[in-house]
């Protein structure tokens, strides 16, 4: 337990929530909607509710719901395909060749290993030398390109079966900034308004990789493979316990949102659908010990302003996640000390800072928050105009492994004065609990 002289030289946690949020200056700020919750990690003691039922616009602590509903879904080892078929080969030339992809988040145009450049040096390795027409096979996701209630200036890129990563998709992008524009980028309204688009753009990337590797190419089309049709060449993800760090740490929107629409995918092989997406979170939630239906998920990432979350469910999953450390036999206990549990791990990191490379992607969006604190924090952000949630772990000044979730909402200053009162609030948690 913390010391009377502890408990006496910090304020408590309740005395902070009823205070409510202060500017830079120390001077009281505009109110805002507020829940928290704290429980011991491994009894699920509740030490402190507030407002722990109401419902909040979670932002991208969504991606704790989407991430681990993956992770327990899926599989830690589970990876995505990008996959070229052919009729059999018996000569140098193929009737059709079908690029089919299965959402994979981290497909690259070129270089080496999980590129289409790769796939299109495997195929003419196969002495394939005239190709009679490209398919491009993008049907396992049916979602739309573009969340469920993003705003129309989120430039985000697009969702799908078969896309590029990164700096490779910015030819996708729905919106452009000016200094985009005079970098040569340009607008794609079509991405709202032919479902061919996507598809054919990354299509058309390949057929020029081929012809580079001595591949001639016949017509572009979207369509699907033929059963008949065999493998001559495939690249494969990271595993999604990598996978998984990829999206938390920095909370990538577009990760988030591929591996939601991955467990809506049936394991005979039918598409996934929003539906089906979201029938498997719910089937998650209700293992994680959460079975009501007093919340609402709309995407995977959080931009959509449709979610809403209270503290209650996020902290069940993120005790269910400690409680159940995959890929290891250690006990929970051991395998939070020993920083073996792959879904914590997978969250940002307080205090980290900017100094390395390392550092920096270990620490993600909490990198440069709760510096020089002394604490062991590894939670979530989230946060949008008015909103900033905070949930995960943090380890007491008694050494007990406390799970917690911030949420705030109805703000109508800057953000960082709520990011301040969250850190005020976690370091005052870990003092009193």
């Amino acid at each position: 337990m913390p010391s009377v002289t502890q408990a006496q030289s910090t304020p408590d946690p309740r005395t902070i929530l009823e205070r409510g949020p202060l500017k830079a200056d120390g001077s009281p700020a505009s109110r805002a909607h507020v829940g928290a919750l704290v429980q011991e990690a491994q009894s699920g003691e509740v030490l402190l509710a507030w407002n722990d039922t109401d419902a909040f616009t979670p932002a991208s602590t969504t991606k704790v719901m989407t991430t681990a509903t993956a992770l327990y879904t899926l599989g830690a080892d589970f990876s995505f395909r990008t996959t070229v078929l052919a009729p059999a080969v018996t000569g140098a030339r193929v009737d059709r060749l079908t690029l089919r992809g299965s959402g994979d988040p981290t497909l690259k145009e070129k270089g080496e290993g999980n590129t289409l450049e790769s796939l299109a040096k495997a195929v003419a390795a196969k002495g394939i030398k005239s190709v009679g027409e490209l398919r491009i096979d993008d049907f396992a996701f049916g979602q739309t390109r573009w969340g469920n209630g993003w705003m129309w200036d989120d430039t985000e890129y697009p969702i799908g079966a078969l896309r590029l990563d990164g700096d490779d998709a910015t030819y996708l992008r729905l919106v452009v900034d000016a200094d985009e524009v005079k970098a040569g980028i340009q607008p794609n309204p079509a991405m709202l308004t032919d479902v061919n688009t996507l598809s054919l753009a990354v299509g058309e990337r390949f057929a020029a990789l081929l012809k580079a590797s001595g591949v001639e190419v016949g017509p572009v089309k979207r369509a699907r493979a033929e059963g008949s049709d065999a493998s001559v060449a495939e690249v494969t993800s990271a595993p999604l316990s990598t996978l998984i760090r990829l999206t938390n740490k920095p909370s990538d929107n577009i990760y988030a949102e591929q591996l939601r629409a991955a467990v809506g995918v049936g394991k005979d092989g039918t598409p996934s659908s929003e539906a089906a997406a979201t029938k498997a979170i719910v089937a998650f939630l209700k293992t994680a010990g959460y079975a009501a239906d007093d919340y609402r998920l709309r995407d995977g990432s959080g931009l959509t302003r449709y979610n809403l979350l209270n503290p209650r469910q996020l902290n069940a999953v993120m005790r269910y996640a400690y409680l159940n450390p995959p890929g290891t036999t250690l006990s929970p206990a051991e395998a939070f000390k020993q920083k073996k549990n792959i879904f914590i791990e997978s969250l940002p990191v307080a205090g980290t800072g900017d100094a390395t490379p390392e550092a920096k992607a270990n620490g993600g969006t909490l990198r440069n928050r709760l510096k020089d604190t002394g604490l062991d924090v590894r939670a979530k952000t989230g946060s949008m105009t008015g909103i900033s949630s905070l949930s995960g772990f943090v380890t007491a000044k008694s050494g007990r492994v406390l799970t917690f979730t911030l949420m705030m909402d109805n703000y109508p200053s800057v953000l960082s004065d709520l990011n301040r009162w969250q850190d005020e609030l976690v370091q005052a948690i870990a003092a009193k609990y």
